[in-house]
């Protein structure tokens, strides 16, 4: 697990005391996701990451920010939550094991290399779930701050202008079929009307638990 970069104290529930760090360091798929800081406190013996944003990204048919989520941890079990307490997001659970990801949703609980392609297509929660425990477990992502990545996108598009699409899959050909999907159902409903595209094929990272792909659009509005 990489160590955060800033330690303060807060004061929790009670007056109990409790680590609440920041990470500014991200890999490169959380930057698409839209991501530029990670926030972490540890309360009752879970630790709860939030997560602040710059803008959102797409997927399946959602135009997805992050900041409306966060993954507890506890031991080696994540759940994805959702901050609104009046979302009833039900079940998204991962446990990091040696066999690997063990996933349990509503609609299936085995490991993750095991799922139907389909359940990957048609929840896009799963792929929340999974970019932000790779975020956490995976220390060999290269990370970079906001400021890098702000210099590293000016080109053909603005900075403020420019949008991701993502995908995921247990291998490359999966991920790049489920970001084909995420872009045919966004287009149908009109989602990119005001964008071009600027990613001339999908750019794929493949770690542990799989692969994401995304791919880079120019939007007016």
């Amino acid at each position: 697990m990489r160590k955060f970069l800033f330690l303060c104290l807060v004061a929790l529930f009670g007056g109990t005391l409790a680590q609440a760090q920041t990470q500014k360091l991200i890999s490169p798929v959380f930057w698409q996701a839209g991501v530029q800081a990670i926030h972490q406190e540890e309360m009752k013996g879970t630790t709860v990451f939030s997560f602040t944003t710059f803008r959102h990204f797409f997927i399946n048919l959602e135009a997805v920010n992050l900041n409306a989520y966060q993954l507890h941890r506890t031991g080696s079990h994540y759940r994805l939550v959702a901050k609104d307490p009046k979302v009833g997001l039900g079940t998204y659970l991962a446990d990091v094991t040696k066999a690997g990801v063990f996933l349990t949703t509503s609609r299936y609980k085995g490991l993750l290399k095991d799922a139907p392609s389909s359940l990957i297509i048609e929840d896009a929660k799963i792929t929340i779930l999974l970019a932000a425990v790779l975020e956490i477990e995976d220390s060999s992502l290269p990370r970079f701050n906001y400021e890098y990545y702000v210099t590293q996108s000016s080109g053909a598009c603005s900075f403020s202008n420019t949008y991701y699409s993502i995908g995921w899959g247990v291998n490359t050909a999966g991920a790049i079929a489920h970001l084909n999907h995420v872009i045919r159902k966004n287009r149908e409903l009109g989602a990119f009307h005001s964008c071009v595209a600027l990613s001339t094929q999908p750019e794929t990272h493949c770690l542990f638990m799989g692969c994401f792909a995304t791919f880079a659009w120019c939007c007016t509005n």
